[in-house]
């Protein structure tokens, strides 16, 4: 060996090791790597500095760099140079006396190995390393072990042939009495061997067996360095768990269960140390995402759930908690009680709410009512977590809900205010106006909060509350509210300094308007006057701290969302300068910044519509270039040649390491893509020379993007759908059946075709469950606004079959976004719930169907014909919600198809048997409304049904009305109930209209009217119009002698229709999205025959009907 060229990289490495400045690690680092690291010869230096120097820093550096070069450079070594370094490597392994030396010795041993094994050039490594480690010698035993270790994680497909003898050797070393680090290695090194086993053709059943035996001794493991108080290998045998739980069902046997079991026991014991059992907890929370299938059919749910509210509830640092200004580190901490915060959060999206939310709400009462403050927190934080994945059971639960976070915010301990504080603050977030409707509750004790609280995580809290309430209170009952609330609000901001905290006060200001709609015009100038000051300059960020720059992009936001309240007439003076005040936002470099300036953009669209066409040449480039903004960055810090050279050497687990996904870029992107969505609905055809970008840029992002794949779809179809408005196609005004030629001009069809190529290839063979629920629904909307041009065109159906076929997988469970977390070992077992998400899934999949029937008419019944057997199957299904979704999605469909279905006989059989039979009040509540349907379109005589659907009807209404006045009912919600009351009596007016002879209407009529007015389904009003209508011609005197309570009826009527068209008119842009739902009158036309038909009342039954305030300037 050439010993100046030993010595001077032995000096080398020195000079990493004790470098005398950054700049000189740097200048050491390149020569490394362009004079030694490019030469084979290095190796072999390397290896000698390893086994012979006296520095220790240096033989670990030298073990280090040698392992990384030995793939680079092993194969152009002299054989017999090679021989040499095998068999000096080997012995100082196990004379080393120092345990990191001899670690980075068998690392370069493996590499080495991983090199030779594949030619059979060193056959003996591994039959020489399992009988030293089978011998007497302990220390022997354990050098070998970690050497074969080593080996099995560098991964050579040629360790194959040594399964067995690996199974037999482990089998023994991981029950070894005399050292512990032996029997966590061995455990190590099972893992390993795990994968070796899944890497065969086919797995072999006999090491199937011999591993899945063994999981019980890497549980003892795990046990013993536990009780030893071994952190390090705690962890490391957790992680060897981690992967078991990934591994087919031949090597876990029936293992899973038991290890859930095993490890919510170390997540519970108190004794243990925190590190360990925030492992426990990890592991269960890894359990959740691969082996839910398994938790679910076993029922772990609700231990996984009862455990985790254990933890939460244990005692924590009070003065932490509440001196945490930093919500950011509060999430980087691991501690057991907030990783059991975060467990509950991950179960209640993943598990079905029998499982996890109505446990919570099982022991709501108890602990509560504690005397123990942390208990009383916990069950808060608990509701607060699990709202998100199960909003539906909370809503339903509401009666015991809101009197809990009423009774959290008056607790005497600010720990347990500050819980219930953040549990309003997620409900509103979740449930929004729902929660809303407690104001009067909520409100007085909430500002008590804010005016006496000592900790600013208590205020800041506070304020957000406040702000979630303000934002989704109703409009007609925040005006009672709204000047002492403003000047609240105007002093909060005058007497803090804190960008932080006012940051929550002027999202409160933003929420107020929101709500308040034109009522915020007195407020408005005021508004802006307090607020101007955080938007001054907005260019110069430089030495602004993230608060406030945050309180600048709040301010942007919720400005423009004073916009939308107070429309743009009152904004008119502050638009366009405020709008170059967001295009230099939009300018910096601040992402958050940049962010606040596109939502800016977006709400501004929204008011000025075409008006704001001017500034489309500006803004659009810039959402561009935010759009194709690269969400993954490789974090490396060096120039190109570093680069380079850190390339050669790395290997993919390096390589991964360097790589991140910025978040913040994602969520840039996706306020900026609706930005660009606002942009093209307001300004319609002014937006048409950018069309053509914003496809590629788009259809780049579905792609490609890491966060933005349904955002970027979304937005796509919103530029379809502003191509088609700008084209002048009125939504829902298409020709219904297949189209045999397009009915849109060649243009607008090529942006069509583009969006739903884009889409059914993101359908096909989609793992992620919210992307299918994106492209189904998108579609759904599309199809049922602009037909059936959408999915199909010039007789090329292959895209309309495509999604039938996947529409059908859904349907069935077996779509690859269904199957991928199902466990081959693990039954189906129909009698479970779903989460809320598979429950949403299958919702979009039928709504998918009902817009392709209301599309394509009776051309319907060819594609329903394959459905029919899975929705009847359904209509069995064990799950009520199923079951419900099924009969609602079949009787939409009825109304689509109408007159032209063929199926109407077997569609009442079917509906009837649900009707007469179903113990649910929903269920039977939409099947009432399918067979009202059914009667309708039915072209043959149904006269034979009459008698058991009508006494169905009363039973229907009679259980109804029980259920109504059942305030603790938790099955029933209130809008169950309403729609069951408004698809009966739809159902019973279809009738008479039908049959009216088959009705008794001396009964009928008072038990309608008793159910009017309705609160929900307002498109069954258009039947019963129908029916008091005829009556009335006919001077049937069961109406006539109803005539008051007709008027009073009436009145309800348009009292409701004139609230729906002054919210229309004075509350916020865009803030009443389903105004059409709360319409009274689905046609002019059958509004204009109601004015007549009170006329005709007030002239024959001496001016009864000017009489009432309501309804006399509508006969006016």
């Amino acid at each position: 060996m050439d010993q100046q060229f030993l010595a001077q990289l032995e000096q080398t490495l020195n000079a990493i090791i004790k470098p005398s400045s950054s700049a000189s690690l740097k200048e050491t680092t390149k020569t490394l790597q362009s004079q030694y690291y490019t030469q084979a010869t290095t190796v072999p230096a390397l290896i000698h500095i390893l086994q012979n120097s006296s520095d220790d820093a240096l033989k670990q550096l030298a073990g280090v760099e040698a392992r990384k070069l030995v793939p680079k450079h092993w194969s152009t070594l002299d054989d017999a140079i090679k021989n040499e370094m095998k068999n000096s490597l080997l012995q100082t392994a196990f004379s080393e006396d120092k345990e990191i030396i001899r670690h980075s010795n068998a690392r370069v041993i493996a590499s080495i190995g991983t090199e030779e094994l594949e030619g059979n050039k060193w056959p003996e490594l591994v039959p020489s390393l399992i009988q030293a480690a089978s011998g007497e010698d302990a220390g022997v035993r354990q050098i070998a072990v970690f050497i074969l270790l080593s080996l099995l994680e560098d991964y050579s497909p040629s360790l194959s042939v040594f399964i067995d003898d690996f199974l037999n050797l482990f089998a023994q070393t991981i029950n070894d009495t005399t050292s512990l680090e032996t029997r966590s290695l061995s455990a190590q090194a099972l893992n390993h061997i795990s994968a070796l086993i899944e890497e065969q053709e086919t797995i072999n059943p006999q090491f199937a067996t011999k591993f899945a035996s063994l999981i019980p001794s890497i549980v003892n493991t795990l046990d013993a360095v536990i009780k030893a108080e071994d952190i390090k290998n705690s962890k490391a045998i957790f992680n060897c768990l981690n992967d078991i739980l990934l591994l087919d069902s031949q090597l876990t046997g029936n293992t899973i269960v038991d290890l859930i079991k095993l490890t919510l026991q170390i997540a519970s014991n108190t004794e243990v140390e925190e590190d360990v059992r925030v492992f426990a907890i990890q592991f269960i929370i890894s359990a959740l995402s691969y082996r839910k299938s398994k938790i679910i059919q076993s029922k772990l749910g609700r231990e996984i759930t009862l455990t985790a509210l254990r933890i939460a509830a244990e005692e924590i640092d009070v003065e932490e908690e509440l001196n945490n200004e930093d919500e950011a580190g509060e999430n980087e901490e691991n501690t057991p009680s907030l990783i059991a915060i975060r467990l509950l959060a991950f179960a209640s999206a993943e598990l079905p709410p029998s499982q996890v939310s109505t446990v919570i709400i099982e022991h709501l009462p108890i602990m509560l009512q504690s005397s123990n403050p942390f208990e009383r927190r916990a069950i808060l934080l608990a509701i607060s977590v699990a709202v998100t994945g199960s909003p539906d059971y909370f809503l339903s639960q509401f009666e015991k809900v809101i009197p809990a976070t009423i009774s959290g915010l008056k607790d005497a301990e600010p720990v347990v205010i500050l819980a219930a504080l953040k549990c309003v603050h997620q409900l509103t977030t979740d449930l929004q106006d729902e929660v809303a409707k407690f104001h009067e509750q909520y409100l007085p004790l909430i500002i008590d909060i804010i005016d006496s609280a000592k900790f600013v995580v208590i205020y800041n809290y506070a304020t957000m509350a406040l702000d979630g309430l303000l934002e989704f209170i109703a409009y007609e009952a925040i005006a009672k509210y709204l000047e002492p609330l403003m000047n609240k609000l105007f002093y909060m901001l005058e007497s803090n300094n804190s960008s932080k905290l006012r940051c929550a006060v002027v999202s409160a200001i933003g929420s107020a308007a929101f709500a308040a709609g034109s009522a915020f015009i007195p407020y408005f100038k005021t508004s802006v006057q307090y607020l101007e000051q955080f938007i001054q300059n907005c260019s110069q960020i430089e030495g602004m701290s993230e608060d406030d720059i945050e309180l600048r992009a709040i301010t942007f936001e919720n400005i423009s969302t004073m916009a939308r309240a107070v429309r743009s007439e009152a904004f008119s003076e502050y638009a366009e300068p405020l709008v170059n005040s967001a295009y230099e936002a939009i300018k910096t470099d601040s992402a958050r910044l940049r962010e606040s300036g596109y939502a800016f953009i977006a709400n501004l669209a929204k008011v000025y519509g075409e008006n704001f066409a001017p500034f489309l040449k500006t803004i659009l480039p810039e959402i561009f270039k935010t759009l194709e903004l690269d969400e993954y960055q490789f974090n490396f810090d060096g120039d190109a040649e570093d680069l380079s050279a850190f390339a050669e050497g790395a290997t993919e687990e390096d390589l991964q390491s360097k790589f991140t996904v910025n978040t913040g870029i994602s969520y840039e992107k996706e306020v900026a893509a609706a930005a660009l969505s606002e942009l093209a609905l307001g300004t319609k055809e002014h937006f048409l020379p950018y069309v053509e970008q914003s496809l590629k840029t788009l259809s780049e992002q579905v792609d490609e993007s890491y966060g933005l794949r349904e955002t970027a779809l979304a937005t796509l179809w919103n530029i379809v759908k502003a191509v088609l408005l700008s084209s002048r196609i009125e939504p829902e005004s298409y020709p219904k059946g297949l189209p045999a030629t397009s009915y849109i001009d060649a243009t607008s069809l090529a942006v069509v075709q583009t969006a739903r190529a884009i889409s059914i290839a993101n359908l096909n063979d989609e793992f992620e469950t919210s992307m299918v629920i994106t492209v189904m629904e998108d579609l759904a909307n599309m199809i049922k606004q602009f037909g059936p041009i959408i999915i199909m065109d010039s007789g090329d159906s292959s895209s309309l079959e495509t999604l039938c076929m996947q529409v059908l997988s859904v349907l069935n469970g077996t779509h690859a976004c269904q199957t991928v977390d199902i466990e081959e070992d693990a039954p189906k077992d129909e009698e479970l719930d779903a989460s809320e998400t598979e429950a949403t899934l299958l919702d979009i999949a039928l709504e998918v169907l009902v817009s392709l029937s209301h599309a394509l008419g009776s051309d319907f019944a060819s594609i329903f014909e394959n459905f029919k057997p899975v929705l009847f199957e359904l209509y069995e299904s064990k799950s009520k919600n199923k079951r419900s979704s099924a009969i609602g999605a079949t009787s939409e469909i009825v109304l689509g198809m109408k007159e032209g279905s063929p199926y109407i006989q077997e569609m009442l059989e079917a509906m009837i048997v649900r009707l007469t039979s179903d113990k649910s009040l929903e269920v039977r509540g939409n099947a009432a409304y399918g067979v009202g349907l059914l009667c309708e379109y039915a072209s043959f005589d149904i006269s034979s049904i009459y008698g058991a659907v009508l006494k169905a009807m009363y039973e229907l209404l009679s259980t109804a009305d029980q259920k109504s006045l059942a305030a603790d009912d938790d099955e029933a919600t209130r809008e169950i109930i309403d729609r069951a009351f408004a698809n009966a009596s739809g159902c019973v007016a279809r009738m008479i209209l039908k049959h009216e002879n088959l009705v008794p209407l001396e009964q009928t009529i008072p038990a309608l009217f008793a159910h009017l007015p309705l609160k929900t389904g307002f498109e069954e009003y258009t039947p019963i119009f129908q029916v008091i209508m005829k009556l009335y011609q006919d001077n049937n005197a069961v109406i006539t002698n109803m005539t008051p309570k007709v008027i009073e009826f009436f009145a309800a009527v348009f009292t409701k229709d004139a609230e729906r068209i002054k919210l229309e008119q004075e509350s916020t842009l865009g803030r009443e999205e389903n105004l059409e739902r709360l319409k009274q009158f689905q046609t002019d036309d059958i509004k204009q025959k109601i004015v007549e038909l009170l006329k005709y009342i007030n002239n024959t039954y001496s001016g009864v009907v000017v009489k009432d305030p309501v309804l006399a300037p509508v006969i006016a």
